[in-house]
């Protein structure tokens, strides 16, 4: 009884072990209005396309100041017309409120 017990504890964590691991999914956000997806982050930039009103978009990686966001299959957005701020917050990096090196400035003076 404790051998076929085993082999199939065996058996399962091979096929666990094999089991193909799902891709991670970019954060998603959703258009709050239709919006112009532009070559790049800004006006200046030209309109390449559209996202509908409602439609759900994957964010790549959104501008330190939290205007722009470049969406999966290519160009930028308003970051203000997307709804989720915990997908645009996990794709923004971090802005430091002051200089963390400040202090190691202040020793050495």
């Amino acid at each position: 009884m404790i051998r076929p017990l085993r082999l199939a504890a065996a058996l399962l964590a091979a096929g666990l072990a094999l089991a193909p691991v799902a891709a991670e999914a970019a954060p998603t956000a959703r258009a709050s209005a239709t919006l112009n997806v532009r070559a790049g982050p800004g006006n200046g930039y030209p309109v390449v396309g559209q996202v509908p009103k409602n439609a759900r978009v994957g964010l790549v990686y959104c501008t330190r100041s939290g205007r722009w966001c470049q969406i999966e299959g290519g160009g930028w957005v308003v970051a203000s017309y997307l709804v989720g701020i915990g997908a645009i917050t996990s794709v923004t990096p971090f802005r430091f409120l002051s200089d963390p090196f400040l202090r190691d400035r202040r020793d050495r003076d």
